[in-house]
């Protein structure tokens, strides 16, 4: 072995074998401070719907106006996050993670203060680049901290988000009546300039000074046209992106048939088309399709769209079947009570996915998830004449979508690249995104259509039961994955 490979090796044995302990406070830091991030932007994903009447009395604007400050954050997110993912996995995941935390914290913050509706809305367009936020942590954490780490983090994240969505749901209802509407805008805006403000204080500790050296530009793997991003592909795919996004929210406004909501859903799909053609003969695209749609990762990605398309996209029958009169007829009060259980199955089988996976396998663990949701998908059509219920039904879906959730993330990451990893879980939000999207505008065209009486909501949780079996049939397809049993027996048989 000739000097230099000698000395490299050497150098990678004592980042490898370096103290145990010092690796171990540097990645509780790091975590700590990511999952502060994560907090807060599922309080932002939510915090907004008990605002809206109080927002139209400020700014003098209906519903309609309204109804921007959920579609402009989802079209940022469209756009945003595949672009954010390769800047990431090209340029640095903490380098970019900082911009785009200081993105949302600066869109929080221009909320807080707006004086008229338009600096409203430019919030909160800034504030949709909090959907890179999971990829950029994952390729963050896999880079410098190994891929072990890496599972129990993206289950600690993806618990961190779904009670940061419970927070934004329950807090901002309590605060906008105890404190006032300032208080409930103000409180997203200070958690993530406190978590912007200790970054970099997670980046100290020799092991991360070693990975901001790696994601400068040492590694070959970011020379050349590999290290370029592709900004063709992205503007692209961005103008694919807009018009699927705007008929999805917009559809229930303008008509499901209307001339506007097919033109925009045709013209997206051929844009989509055109798109992906282009990145099939990319020699270094935006998205790696080849590598990121095989057929190993084809079933989670299909999971994850059917699981956030059942239970996010189901909010809008749930919450007004709850408050109707045709419905349970409860007060809006009470609808949180009941949706309770269903947020917190869902953050604490999701911090749990990592044991249960080195435990029982990942395969396993979806299976369970979609098992689950497609029970409580099937459980809610049955019986649905009380909110005890409603509570055990949606606890069901929201326990299964927790073990998705977490899994899910934990094998795009295991079947990726390192140097593919925030792309390939960039991949993965875009779609979950576009799933709740998607379910969110069919149960609205369903209702809508037949007129919101009982019958409507029978229709659209039937077809979201049948939504719920077939992810269920999507994880069966899934290979098996090596327990922690396997693993160690492995090992012993190993020859020495």
């Amino acid at each position: 072995m000739t000097a230099a490979p000698l000395r490299a090796a050497t150098a990678f044995g004592a980042i490898a074998s370096g103290d145990t302990a010092t690796g171990g406070r540097a990645l509780r830091r790091t975590l700590a401070v990511l999952l502060l991030i994560v907090l807060f932007s599922g309080f932002q994903q939510s915090y907004f719907t008990s605002l809206f009447q109080a927002l139209g009395d400020r700014y003098h604007v209906g519903v309609s106006a309204l109804a921007w400050t959920v579609t402009g954050p989802a079209l940022t997110a469209a756009i945003a996050t595949p672009l954010l993912a390769a800047l990431g996995d090209r340029h640095g995941h903490l380098r970019v993670l900082r911009a785009t935390t200081a993105a949302v914290a600066a869109g929080a913050v221009l909320i807080a203060l707006a004086p008229d509706y338009p600096l409203l809305m430019a919030g909160r367009m800034l504030q949709g680049c909090l959907a890179g936020f999971l990829p950029l942590m994952s390729g963050l954490v896999r880079r410098r901290h190994g891929i072990r780490h890496t599972h129990r983090a993206i289950a600690y994240l993806s618990a961190a988000l779904m009670f940061g969505v419970l927070l934004g749901s329950a807090c901002s209802s309590l605060l906008l009546r105890t404190a006032g509407i300032g208080a409930v805008l103000w409180t997203p805006a200070v958690g993530t300039a406190m978590g912007l403000g200790l970054l970099p204080w997670a980046g100290r500790g020799d092991g991360l000074e070693r990975g901001d050296r790696f994601e400068r530009g040492e590694a070959p793997e970011r020379l050349g046209a590999a290290a370029r991003v592709d900004w063709p592909g992205a503007a692209l795919l961005a103008a694919a992106l807009v018009p699927v996004a705007l008929a999805l929210h917009e559809g229930a406004a303008w008509g499901w048939g209307s001339s506007g909501t097919l033109g925009c859903l045709g013209a997206g799909v051929v844009l989509l088309a055109a798109w992906a053609t282009v990145q099939l003969r990319s020699p270094a695209p935006l998205i790696d399709l080849r590598r990121l749609l095989r057929p190993r990762l084809l079933p989670v990605f299909a999971a994850g769209c059917v699981v956030h398309y059942v239970v996010l996209g189901g909010q809008v029958s749930y919450s007004t079947y709850l408050t109707l009169p045709a419905g349970l007829g409860l007060p809006a009060a009470s609808v949180g009570l009941v949706l309770l259980p269903a947020f917190c199955g869902m953050t604490v089988l999701a911090a749990c996915t990592s044991r249960l996976g080195r435990v029982v396998g990942y395969r396993n663990v979806m299976v369970l998830g979609a098992a689950l949701v497609a029970l409580g998908a099937t459980g809610l059509l049955l019986r649905h004449a009380g909110a005890a219920d409603f509570a055990v039904a949606l606890a069901l879906s929201g326990a299964g979508m927790g073990l998705i959730s977490g899994a899910a993330r934990i094998l795009v990451v295991d079947g990726v690249r390192a140097e593919d990893t925030a792309a390939g879980s960039g991949l993965f939000e875009l779609l979950v995104g576009l799933g709740a999207a998607v379910g969110s505008a069919t149960n609205a065209a369903i209702l809508t259509a037949q007129g919101g009486g009982h019958r409507a909501y029978l229709t659209a949780w039937t077809v979201s039961a049948g939504v719920a079996v077939s992810g269920l049939a999507a994880t069966l397809l899934l290979p098996s994955s090596p327990t922690r049993a396997h693993l160690g027996a492995r090992a012993r048989r190993r020859p020495k």
